[in-house]
């Protein structure tokens, strides 16, 4: 299993800490000073797909390659519903995220930190917007479902898929099997992060 609180890249260097983790640019910012690494902060997210931003340091990917995470049904489509990363953020993000990490076998159930008391207040004291309120429609795993394998996807770029009745909402990218550059198996869930170099298998299934 890898190390829960891995080094943190260079990449990260401006961004806070919780836990001796990095708090992600893309995740829900808690008044207290906390994050919730079980929900998205939509904003960003619409941000990171728009302006090429890594969903872990929230700067932009101004160099290829660029890295998409996703399990198998995802990159057998190749679409994906995670944010881009930096390549430096992706193996950050393979050691630290416990379900990319393979270190749980299923999905957290129950409330996330921001449905509840800790959620009731904005971080920023200018805000009027009475505290976080969970968006419809964003991608969020029922507790207890399966944990899956997990691939990173290097890719040299990737076109944005928007929601049908909202034309202003990104909800995924969508990646030509042209401009994919290599792959990597990420982890197994109860086996671990593996981290290896992976083969077409998943792709040319459906895109040969």
């Amino acid at each position: 299993m890898s190390d829960p609180r891995p080094p943190i890249p260079a990449t990260c260097a401006a961004r806070p800490t919780v836990g001796g983790l990095v708090s992600p640019y893309a995740n829900v910012q808690l008044a207290g000073g906390g994050v919730d690494f079980r929900s998205q902060h939509e904003s960003r997210v619409q941000r990171c797909w728009r302006e090429t931003l890594c969903q872990l340091c929230g700067t932009a990917i101004t160099a290829l390659p660029i890295v998409l995470f996703g399990g198998p049904r995802q990159v057998a489509a190749l679409q994906f519903d995670e944010p881009p990363l930096h390549p430096a953020c992706a193996v950050y993000v393979s050691k630290a995220c416990p379900m990319v990490a393979g270190r749980q076998l299923h999905y957290a159930t129950g409330d996330t930190v921001s449905d509840g008391r800790r959620g009731d207040t904005c971080p920023d004291p200018e805000c009027d917007c009475g505290g976080w309120v969970p968006t419809p429609g964003l991608n969020r795993p029922a507790g207890g479902d399966p944990a899956h394998d997990w691939f990173a996807v290097y890719v040299n770029g990737y076109s944005l898929a928007i929601t049908e009745d909202r034309p202003d909402r990104v909800h995924s990218a969508i990646v030509d099997p042209q401009q994919v550059l290599h792959m990597r198996h990420v982890s197994t869930p109860g086996i671990g992060r593996t981290w290896t170099l992976a083969a077409r298998t998943l792709l040319d299934e459906v895109h040969t």
